[in-house]
């Protein structure tokens, strides 16, 4: 509202007011200390907003740790292997998971292939062939395929047709610098992926000449090897299975005895334990941050000794510091293998400390983290995974639950920080009305006395 008169123009209608009041200081300060409670309201809502996003972070740690807990919880996991093979000319090796240390004699007679058939020899490759009739094509015992050859069809047109036939089997022509043929080639090798080219009439069968036998210049045959002298054959020259955790691929057929050779891999168990310490660790650090350690203050007042976090540290030192339940002999704890509890509740890890006991007994360090009934071990790593899965496995877990009840918090101040600043604008809106008011009828009475 503005009012224009002999004192001028202001906020309330008057360049100096006149009642001789700072009005806009007045309503200034009475809205700052009606806006307190706001300022309290959105330290809560921060604070609120901050636990929520703190506690979820802890849940992605814990959900972290249990992951690489799992690594170490099974014996594909914990029993690596290497693989190597004397002679990769002939044959190569890698590790899989399951291998069982030792060496392998192998000798192998012949590879794998797939089946290559070519057409008799044509002057033309885009030339009408005057040909017609049917063309059937199978791939081992699967349903022949019936193509169609017309009398305008050339050589690239059947081969086109033979690669459309939905079939693993593909066709193509080459020049060979004075004729053209057709070559016709299986897609997989194995004996049981033989191509059968059957032409349906004589005339055409002489034409193109891929059922003559002399045509098929590669059959489709199996791998033929030996391991240890025990003969087998793969459709394949891709192997697994053979040998216990090892793929190998065949090179070509041997003139002497290769060896495969599966040793125990303790470099990356050590690694997969380094990075359990590494997950553990990240949790310690979270929950000291979050609710306070030693002389460390809380990083949010609504999480100091918060018992989620407390609870979970508590009971995943209890499991660092006892005898797995399975073992015996010099390697029992998860200490007496280079897994240490620290003052502060963090784990320390010692890579020679393990690569020791994994070198004297590889077996009874196994029982220490693997839970395998085979041979009776339960393994301590399931038991991490079963206590962090307690705070994270769902969504009224401690863990998960608190963070939704922290993000609920943070919405409700939310809502009310709405409201209460509608109410101090009302507050506002009403005193700057009230003031204007009372200067209008400070003018008038002045008005009044001065005429």
């Amino acid at each position: 509202m503005t009012i224009n008169n002999a004192f001028g123009t202001s906020q309330y209608g008057f360049g100096l007011n006149p009642s001789g009041l700072d009005t806009a200081s007045i309503v200034t300060k009475l809205v700052g200390i009606r806006s307190q409670t706001l300022t309290a309201m959105q330290t809560n809502l921060n604070n609120a907003s901050s636990a929520a996003s703190t506690v979820s972070t802890f849940a992605s740690h814990l959900s972290a740790l249990s992951s690489a807990a799992s690594d170490l919880s099974f014996p594909t996991g914990f029993n690596a292997t290497g693989a190597s093979s004397s002679d990769s000319s002939y044959v190569t090796a890698s590790p899989s998971y399951g291998g069982v240390p030792g060496s392998y004699s192998l000798d192998v007679a012949q590879l794998a292939s797939e089946q290559r058939t070519r057409s008799n020899t044509f002057a033309s490759s885009s030339t009408a062939l005057g040909l017609s009739g049917s063309l059937s094509v199978q791939v081992g015992s699967g349903t022949p395929v019936s193509l169609t050859i017309a009398g305008t069809d050339t050589l690239n047109d059947i081969a086109t047709k033979i690669s459309s036939a939905g079939l693993r089997v593909n066709a193509s022509v080459i020049y060979d610098g004075s004729n053209y043929r057709m070559l016709v080639r299986g897609l997989d090798t194995g004996a049981s992926n033989a191509v059968t080219l059957t032409e349906g009439s004589p005339a055409l069968a002489s034409a193109l000449g891929l059922s003559t036998p002399a045509n098929t210049y590669q059959h489709a045959q199996d791998s033929a090897f030996t391991v240890d002298g025990v003969s087998m054959t793969r459709p394949t020259n891709q192997i697994s299975g053979a040998i216990p955790g090892v793929t190998m691929a065949l090179v070509r057929p041997t003139t002497s005895s290769v060896t495969v050779s599966v040793t125990t891999d303790s470099s990356t168990v050590a690694a997969n334990v380094q990075a359990f310490v590494n997950a553990y660790n990240q949790v310690v650090y979270d929950s000291h941050n979050a609710t306070g350690y030693g002389g460390q203050k809380a990083s949010n007042p609504l999480l100091q000794s918060d018992r989620v976090f407390r609870s979970a540290l508590d009971q995943m030192s209890n499991l660092v510091g006892s005898v797995v339940p399975g073992t015996s002999g010099a390697y029992t704890t998860l200490r007496s293998v280079g897994v240490s509890l620290q003052n502060d509740g963090t784990l320390s890890f010692s890579s020679s400390t393990f690569a020791a006991a994994m070198t004297a007994d590889p077996t009874a360090v196994s029982k220490i983290f693997v839970t395998d009934a085979s041979n009776g071990s339960t393994g301590v790593m399931s038991s991490f995974r079963t206590v962090v899965n307690g705070f994270i496995g769902t969504s009224s877990s401690p863990a998960n639950a608190e963070a939704s009840a922290m993000s609920q918090r943070a919405t409700a101040i939310q809502a009310q920080i709405r409201d209460e600043q509608a109410r101090i604008t009302t507050y506002q809106t009403n005193l700057q009305t009230q003031f204007t008011n009372m200067e209008i009828n400070v003018a008038k009475y002045k008005a009044m006395l001065n005429g």
